[in-house]
């Protein structure tokens, strides 16, 4: 009788050990879409996080890049974050010489980013109603691919943003401009910045 007792409690110890083991995904943690922009002065990264809700949960951090957004987004507002599933990055216009190479280099050394993510210029309106809707996300990637569409030579993806930036013989780049006026639409936008080796 207690034989059979204690293998019924040591049955019942290992069925019910709990999840220990286990790993969670934290929803509230898988960031979709990241926009820049400066706000009164200060560098503003926001990360939009993955969710059903109508207007996406954002999160907005100050930080000199998006490297350091990043780093403070883990440490203190955005336990478990993860870019694996990131669709856009949104840099606005005034920001594509002085914000836009340095965090197209950092994103391009990292392998955790989604490799799909696409980048584009935008204007305040754009990042205004990217935060108001979790639709419009699939607005601009749509617009995005009818730009490249239309003209192949535009680059989408920050690896060959990247490339091409690094390849440029003083022609520029192009890449697509998400622009407000009336609708959103893409037209495109030459950059020719050098990266630092």
């Amino acid at each position: 009788m207690k034989r059979s007792i204690a293998a019924i409690i040591i049955l019942a110890l290992m069925l019910f050990t709990g999840c220990s083991s286990s790993h969670r995904i934290e929803t509230a943690a898988v960031i979709e879409n990241v926009s820049v922009a400066r706000v009164s002065g200060q560098l503003i990264y926001t990360f939009y996080r993955l969710s059903s809700d109508e207007k996406p949960p954002k999160t907005e951090i100050a930080a000199s890049s998006f490297e350091e957004a990043c780093t403070l987004a883990r440490e203190k507002y955005i336990p478990h974050l993860t870019l694996a599933k990131l669709r856009l990055l949104l840099v606005h216009r005034d920001l594509k010489d002085s914000v836009m190479p340095k965090d197209i280099s950092y994103i391009s050394t990292q392998t955790y980013f989604s490799p799909v993510a696409y980048v584009a210029l935008c204007d305040d309106e754009t990042i205004k109603k990217v935060g108001e809707s979790s639709h419009i996300l699939n607005t601009v990637e749509e617009q995005l691919k009818l730009c490249q569409k239309r003209s192949p030579q535009v680059r989408l993806d920050y690896l060959s943003i990247f490339n091409s930036l690094q390849r440029d013989d003083g022609n520029g780049v192009n890449i697509a401009f998400i622009n407000s006026d009336k609708e959103l639409k893409a037209d495109i936008e030459k950059i020719s910045v050098k990266y630092e080796n």
